[in-house]
Order: structure tokens, then C-alpha cells, then sequence
């Protein structure tokens, strides 16, 4: 495998210009619902290139790491808020502060209950449509202008509250597809910020699994 992430060290003193955030809650009863779709990306990357997170004063988690594309060397921050879902904002707003970045430079992945498991929509801004954890990152922000990787993780079951959906494991039978959904994040990580994203969006609009991405 080659390895597009590995960890910052004193000799490679570079600051970091980009967040990459999964959303989710925070705890193990959490771990594997629908809602933590975004922590599931963090944590499927933190596991992978065996990537240190430390915390920050209880709001986030946070790793920093090397992201290898194209010949070039970016520094970036793996970020999982501990405020849970609905206050992701606050998380939001205290890391880019401390790397002293603007919203345009944080990259947020969340489940999207609109859409359908195995399908993936990246977006370079707009509104929350109804996401409680987006909607508390554009208050606590002031902006809609960041990217974000939206994944799928409908249809809603028939009779089940929406709130008790999100918050209910994923089915067995899903595991295969969120593991395929968590393997072509990584894939799209590898070109978004090197590229130019409508250019990576037009190119997972047609991928053959069947990832579709929407412009603004």
C-alpha cells in the first residue's frame, strides 16, 4: 500500500493548512451507528497509518500527519469532536483557531440520511439541509464556504423515528458497502487538495461503484 499519510515529526516542522473533521459522537456505545459514519473515516486512518491522536481540552481529537500526493507534502489535521453531534461547532471553531485557519480550510465528512448507503456527494459549501452537526458548525463558523464529503447511510426504515435510524448500528449485511464507502473516501482524500475539486467531483460522479457527486 502506498502510504499517502504518515506522521509529522521535529524534523519535518511544517504548519498545518487543511482539517480534514468526521462527525460523530463520542463514546463507545456510538462507535459503529449510522451517525458516526465520519468518525469511522478518521478512525479507519488513524488505524491505518498508525497515526497518534491527543486531545485538546476535552472538545476534539485531534492527529496531525504528512499527506504524500503528486510530489507534493501538505500538512493536515485528522479531527473528531468530543462535543457530540449537535455541537460539532464548537469543535469546529476552536481548531481552526488554534491553527489559525478559515472555515474555507476545514474538510467535513458526515452520514446524509437523504441519500442512499453507498453513495457519496462532495460539496464545496452550502447549507446544512437539516444535518444538526453541519448546521452548529456554519453558526459557530459564520459560513457555509468549506467543503464536505457527505455519505450516504439511507433509506430511512419505514416507521423508525429519524433520530433512532442515525443512532441505530449498521446492519450487518451493510458492513461490505460502508467498508467500500470508507475505502473510496481515502481515494478521494489522496486528490481533493491537490486538485481542483469540481474536477474531482466530476471524476467520483462516474465511478463504477457508483459514488455520484453534486456540484453547488
Amino acid at each position: 500500500m502506498t502510504r499517502f499519510l504518515r506522521s509529522c515529526n521535529s524534523s519535518q516542522p511544517m504548519q498545518v493548512t487543511k482539517i480534514i473533521m468526521g462527525l460523530g459522537n463520542p463514546g463507545r456505545q456510538y462507535q459503529q451507528t449510522r451517525h458516526n459514519f465520519g468518525f469511522m473515516v478518521i478512525d479507519h486512518l488513524l488505524e491505518t497509518y498508525q497515526l497518534n491522536q491527543r486531545s485538546s481540552a476535552k472538545n476534539y481529537l485531534r492527529a496531525e500527519a504528512i499527506l504524500n500526493s503528486h510530489n507534493r507534502n501538505l500538512a493536515i489535521c485528522l479531527c473528531k469532536p468530543l462535543t457530540y453531534m449537535n455541537h460539532s461547532g464548537v469543535a469546529a471553531r476552536l481548531i481552526l483557531k488554534r491553527y489559525g485557519l478559515l472555515p474555507q480550510d476545514l474538510l467535513v465528512i458526515y452520514d446524509d440520511i437523504d441519500l442512499p448507503l453507498g453513495k457519496i456527494r462532495i460539496r464545496k459549501q452550502g447549507s446544512a439541509g437539516g444535518h444538526k452537526g453541519l448546521q452548529s458548525i456554519n453558526e459557530q463558523t459564520e459560513s457555509q464556504a468549506f467543503p464536505r464529503i457527505r455519505l450516504g447511510i439511507g433509506p430511512q426504515t419505514v416507521g423508525v423515528a429519524a433520530e433512532d435510524f442515525v443512532l441505530a448500528d449498521f446492519n450487518p449485511a451493510d458492513q461490505p458497502t460502508v467498508r467500500s464507502v470508507i475505502d473510496a473516501v481515502e481515494s478521494i482524500l489522496k486528490e481533493i487538495f491537490f486538485c481542483d475539486i469540481e474536477q474531482v467531483m466530476n471524476k467520483y460522479n462516474h465511478n463504477p461503484i457508483g459514488i455520484t457527486a453534486a456540484m453547488v
